[in-house]
């Protein structure tokens, strides 16, 4: 089922506890698919971030905490207690667990971000070459196959695994890249974030990484997991930057107990 929290396409599948998700950058909601197949008790409501997939972009003056307030409106409507992001996704996550710090049950931030944290050069250069790409070809396949070749390793991860590789690209092939134009999605990323910002959450949180992740994104969980007393960190063996995209199985289990543990915690 596909409808929509204030122009945000917002997609269900599944019935029991729901859970939100949120995607990494150029993705959109389905890329979760194989992770909620290994979770059939739970309702899956899975989000289109602004200027991805079937969602509105971003509104003149709209920032990041203006989205947040936004999506936890949506999230308290349809019932929604947990939330886990991927990426990109865990900057809004993170704001909505702050800014709503009883909103939710529980946090699952993978590959974790924070708003104004620095990214490594190779990051960087990438997402200035794509802006300049943009403006000489406009969008398509080029696009996807500058934003996913190696270095940086974002999607090393990914390109090791033919059949995760293959979905992805037909995913980032339909990205629009409509947020470039515009300053990509820095207006989301302008004030900065602080870890410490988490010890508030009442959600417990679960830190997710691959041990193949960007230096930078690991720097980042561990300091989540040090300013956080309710958080934990997992690593995922053999995985990269996008780890439940790419052992959806593995992910899956650790998050499941993370869900549980949290309902268990609600239901004393």
């Amino acid at each position: 089922m596909i409808a929509a929290w204030d122009g945000l396409a917002v997609t269900e599948q599944g019935a029991g506890p729901a859970v939100l998700w949120l995607h990494g950058y150029t993705m959109r909601a389905e890329v979760w698919r194989a992770v909620w197949r290994q979770l059939p008790g739970w309702r899956h409501v899975g989000l289109d971030l602004p200027w991805h997939g079937r969602s509105r972009p971003l509104r003149p003056g709209e920032d990041l905490a203006g989205l947040a307030d936004t999506v936890v409106a949506g999230a308290r409507a349809a019932g929604v207690r947990h939330l886990a992001a991927l990426s990109l996704g865990t900057v809004l996550a993170t704001e909505m667990a702050v800014r709503h710090s009883d909103a939710f049950l529980s946090l699952t931030l993978s590959a974790p971000a924070l708003a104004g944290m620095p990214h490594e050069p190779a990051v960087a250069r990438r997402y200035a070459d794509l802006a300049a790409l943009y403006r000489r070809s406009g969008a398509g396949p080029h696009m996807t196959a500058l934003w996913m070749s190696y270095p940086p390793a974002i999607f090393a991860g990914v390109a090791a695994r033919p059949a995760v590789d293959a979905g992805l690209r037909a995913v980032v092939d339909r990205h629009r890249w409509r947020e470039l134009p515009e300053g990509g999605m820095q207006r989301l990323l302008e004030r900065p974030q602080r870890a410490g910002d988490l010890a508030r959450v009442a959600a417990s949180v679960l830190v997710l990484v691959g041990d193949g992740d960007l230096l930078f994104h690991r720097a980042c969980a561990r300091s989540i997991v040090a300013a956080t007393p309710s958080a934990s960190l997992r690593v995922l063996p053999g995985t990269g930057h996008l780890a439940p995209l790419e052992e959806p199985a593995a992910a899956a289990a650790v998050i499941e107990a993370h869900l549980l543990a949290a309902n268990a915690r609600r239901d004393r």
